[in-house]
């Protein structure tokens, strides 16, 4: 795994803000947050409904007496909502800094592509993908203007870096877009902001209420569930299940480590099988194809005004690609 961005003393994370969505319920979220307070960090819990917000604002400051707890409703998918956050934190605690934000939200409908439907679609790719995105450019913005190390972190799968097993279609595609994102934003900071560390969570099963979140929203939404009654759900799982809290305690670990594709210890039953096709044997095809080619990367790369490389496919190669584009232009035209 990538340790790219170098080591992090996570003492230097005390005091600051952590502010983590879809914390609301039972699950990776809620084991973040628990885990953040553990170490001295103000903690923000985001989700969708005020109910679940107030509940688990109201476990966190009396587990942790000595940090303070905000509770904000948000919803992921309108930026707006996250901007409001945002203003509330600053006007809340004007003289603290955020130090980490986890961007974590995320809904799941186990079906297949054939059985599922284009709105389980749409909900999927609103929420665990712009919800993401939304959350980036509400939050990365402050980062960026503070030159003390923080931290985003995104939360993927490790259905995002291999093939999915075919249940939860959709899930699994927001899932690897999610990662392309988190890889993009990690180029985007690297040259710049590079105080502000890019992380991707890729972890397997862990006990939360994910399967039922997205059931459950959708019976709030037509009537049929009181969302000022909501409570937290029971955990589930397989029992490859990870306890939250353990999973949360390698999350960290994987921070203070530097590693970008943060992978967790249960991965290996979802990637190393050969039922219908062999797992790994996939993963090393894919990248070992890569890998073969030899790639010379200085014919990709041009020079900015500044004297830095430009952009991908700005360079010599791109260049001759476009004189015989022109070339075969002029040609027709004659």
């Amino acid at each position: 795994m990538s340790e790219q961005q170098g080591p992090l003393d996570l003492g230097t994370l005390r005091g600051t803000i952590a502010v983590v969505t879809g914390a609301g319920n039972n699950g990776i979220g809620w084991g973040i947050a628990q885990h953040a307070a553990g170490l001295g960090m103000h903690v923000v819990v985001v989700d969708l409904h005020e109910a679940l917000v107030r509940q688990a604002e109201a476990r966190l400051r009396e587990r942790f007496s000595d940090v303070e707890i905000m509770g904000f409703a948000a919803d992921v998918t309108q930026p707006e909502t996250l901007e409001a956050c945002l203003l509330s934190i600053q006007t809340a605690w004007p003289d603290r800094r955020i130090g980490a934000v986890f961007a974590n939200a995320g809904v799941i409908f186990n079906r297949t592509i054939l059985k599922s439907t284009v709105e389980e679609w749409a909900t999927t790719m609103n929420v665990n993908v712009l919800g993401v995105v939304n959350t980036i450019k509400a939050f990365v913005p402050t980062l960026r203007e503070n030159h003390e190390p923080s931290v985003i972190c995104t939360t993927a799968s490790i259905g995002g870096l291999v093939r999915g097993d075919g249940g939860g279609a959709a899930y699994q595609a927001s899932k690897h877009a999610v990662v392309a994102l988190s890889e993009s934003l990690s180029f985007e900071l690297a040259a710049r902001s590079p105080q502000v560390r890019v992380h991707v969570l890729c972890p397997c099963i862990v006990q939360s209420a994910l399967g039922t979140t997205s059931a459950v929203n959708a019976g709030v939404a037509r009537g049929d569930i009181d969302a000022a009654e909501l409570a937290p759900q029971t955990l589930g799982g397989s029992g490859l299940a990870m306890q939250t809290e353990r999973h949360a305690e390698q999350v960290f670990d994987h921070i203070a480590a530097g590693r970008f594709y943060m992978i967790t210890d249960n991965v290996r039953p979802y990637v190393d099988h050969d039922y219908p096709f062999d797992g790994l044997g996939i993963v090393r095809e894919r990248f070992e194809n890569m890998l073969e080619l030899q790639l010379d990367n200085s014919d990709a790369w041009g020079t900015g005004s500044n004297g830095h490389p430009s952009a991908i496919l700005k360079g010599p190669m791109w260049q001759e690609l476009k004189r015989r584009a022109a070339a075969s232009d002029s040609d027709a035209s004659q």
